[in-house]
């Protein structure tokens, strides 16, 4: 109940629990951001204090207090709360994480001081403290601690401090940590946060951490094996026209690539930073900049290549049909060190590379047809050398796609009447083409991908697709086979192919898989299928697995569909790899997953990962423990993390 005007010494109400005035206690400047209910709220006027009694609680968002008895007091440093108590992360019950106090001082805006705290995880104390000042992420402070069995590291101990700030009404924070490993090494780690961008700084130092040696050309043995620097930024300022990008991707040091348990980042093959401004011209945007590449792992000074860049973009629509993209660029590298190949001396090389794709679709009478190319070529000159490389697809499709539409036999459900089940069948007519090549020069050049594979692969195919789903729903099944030819420079003549996809996206499963086979002369196989078995928000089981025989890999490329650059190692040699999951909520509040990747043709276990989550009812709080091993690392990494939602 709302309290004010009381002329009594003692004054006293009881009913359902009502809204207590916190303003009775003179203080304007927490009336307003505190709201305060109980049973029963009795006013002090000689001592200027509300007693609280049943089912009290206080609210300051991101905290909550609970008690069954309180007395608030104002002081100098806010509103002093007296009695056993509870505070939570989140205004529901269930909560995992709360903390029990026999004192508080509230100070609005966020920010707590306790007396006799203890740390409760489902009401079991796990950690006590004579006091502890707890303040929301607008307001300095100490960053919750960071503690991790870090395999073959040992066990690491950080903190650090929370530093926000605002400028021009745009919030900006920074993260200051430094923690330090039990068997003798420390780390330094920065974070900055603005509105348009994101910035980590991480220096990672142990003596003797057994970091193995990295196969980067041109290194020694020797050099950073104990010592990494990882510096991970992007960001972007723009207006109606022009705009300043930039963006940095570094794990340098043998230390730097064996400290992570990130096996993505572990297995990344360059380093890469850039930063470019552009403006716009009408239809083009001109940008210029600079970048930087070097292989990963390498010396923390080293730049292995470097230099300016000045590209020309665009892309759009041509009328109704064809959209289109196009990139020509042009720049200077100054190579030294081992990307320089035979010449170790720092030379530079001179590029010009252009990049364009095009998607034309249309229709004559009941067919469908499709256009989609895309090319891309670098030309380089070095001294007395010059050199280029070059990759292209096409794919050409005609079908006749027959449609029948499945109505519902009650009209009472809008949902049904309005997205039918509809069964497709397509019959089709297909023809592509990739090609791919490169010199020795051009090949050779840090962060280039072009060159690693060479060779041509024209293919023909005819078959039938066949769908059915409900297109509003995303419910869908869809099956295609297709018997053709492919073509090759290394063999004479053409050579019998089948391909076949199977697709299925429904709420208990999700699942594509692709498959082709090459028969006769180079006869061989590609096989790249992934697969969701369970709701993607209850238990599921997920797994995928890539294979190829003895197949020639730009035709692997080309019976797949790949991207213009494919990825390193992207179906680059014959074997099989795969890997499998499985996640189960086992109710609302606790979750478990767990994970493996291997490589068969070793055999080898890539990674494996292991994680446990526990939630509170609202989502409020999440306590993750995480283990992964991968290889390349010793041992398992474990570690425990909190998450706060603070706008609760």
């Amino acid at each position: 109940m709302l309290v004010a005007g009381i002329l009594s010494a003692t004054s006293t109400a009881s009913a359902d629990p009502e809204d207590a005035d916190i303003g009775e206690l003179g203080d304007d400047a927490v009336r307003g951001q505190m709201r305060t209910r109980a049973e029963s709220v009795s006013f002090d006027t000689r001592e200027r204090s509300l007693e609280l009694d049943g089912n009290v609680r206080i609210d300051l968002p991101p905290f909550h207090l609970r008690s069954h008895h309180l007395t608030l007091a104002r002081t100098k440093y806010g509103i002093e709360a007296k009695g056993d108590g509870h505070i939570a992360f989140c205004p529901c019950l269930g909560t995992p994480l709360t903390i029990e106090f026999d004192k508080a001082i509230v100070a609005p805006p966020g920010e707590l001081l306790l007396r006799s705290p203890k740390l409760e995880f489902y009401g079991v104390p796990v950690m006590w403290l004579p006091w502890f000042w707890l303040r929301s992420d607008e307001k300095v402070g100490i960053l919750p601690p960071e503690i991790a069995y870090r395999g073959q590291d040992g066990v690491y101990l950080g903190d650090g401090v929370h530093l926000p700030w605002k400028s021009g009404g745009a919030r900006r924070t920074l993260d200051l940590r430094a923690g330090a490993y039990l068997d003798g090494g420390f780390v330094a780690d920065a974070r900055l946060t603005t509105p348009t961008s994101t910035t980590k700084v991480r220096y990672d130092r142990l003596v003797g951490a057994r970091a193995p040696a990295l196969l980067v050309p041109g290194s020694s043995a020797d050099p950073n094996a104990d010592d990494g620097l990882l510096i991970d930024a992007r960001g972007a300022t723009h207006d109606a026209s022009s705009a300043l990008v930039w963006d940095a991707d570094v794990l340098r040091g043998r230390r730097g690539v064996a400290a992570t348990s990130d096996l993505d980042a572990a297995s990344k093959p360059w380093d890469r930073a850039s930063a470019a401004g552009s403006v716009a011209l009408g239809a083009v945007r001109a940008e210029t900049g600079v970048r930087l590449v070097t292989r990963r792992g390498g010396d923390l000074r080293a730049i292995e290549a470097a230099g300016p860049f000045l590209a020309l973009r665009s892309s759009g629509a041509l009328g109704t049909q064809v959209t289109y993209d196009a990139t020509v660029e042009g720049g200077a590298v100054r190579v030294s060190g081992a990307a320089a190949g035979p010449v170790e001396s720092p030379d530079s090389l001179s590029y010009a590379r252009a990049e364009a794709g095009l998607l034309g679709t249309t229709s004559f009478g009941p067919l469908a047809a499709s256009v989609q190319v895309r090319g891309a070529g670098d030309v380089a000159a070095e001294g007395r050398r010059n050199g280029s490389d070059g990759a292209g697809t096409a794919r050409v499709r005609v079908s006749l796609p027959l449609a029948r539409d499945y109505e519902p036999d009650s009209t009472d459900d809008p949902y049904a009447r309005n997205d039918p089940w509809q069964h497709v069948i397509e019959p089709y007519l297909e023809g592509a083409i990739v090609h791919q090549e490169g010199s020795d020069l051009l090949g050779t050049r840090p962060g280039r991908g072009l060159a690693t594979l060479t060779g041509t692969a024209p293919i023909t195919d005819g078959g039938l697709r066949s769908t059915l789903g409900r297109w509003g729903t995303r419910e869908a099944l869809e099956a295609a086979v297709a018997g053709g030819a492919a073509y090759g420079d290394d063999v004479g003549g053409a050579r019998p192919m089948l391909r076949a996809r199977l697709a299925a996206t429904f709420g208990l499963l999700g699942a594509t898989a692709e498959s082709g086979h090459v028969f006769g002369d180079g006869a061989g196989n590609a096989v790249s299928a992934r697969m969701r078995l369970g709701r993607a928000d209850g238990v599921r089981l997920t797994a995928s697995v890539a294979a190829t025989g003895a197949l020639d890999p730009i035709l692997a490329r080309a019976l797949t569909d790949p991207a213009l650059e494919a990825p390193a190692g992207y179906f680059a040699r014959r074997g099989t790899t795969g890997g499998g999951g499985v996640v189960v909520p086992w109710n609302k509040l606790l979750t478990t997953s767990a994970g493996a990747d291997f490589d068969a043709n070793e055999p080898a276990l890539v990674a494996a990962r292991g994680g446990i989550e526990v939630h509170d009812r609202c989502g409020c709080v999440t306590l993750r423990v995480n283990g992964a091993h991968r290889i390349g690392r010793q041992g398992v990494d474990v570690w425990l993390a909190i998450d706060f939602a603070a706008d609760r």
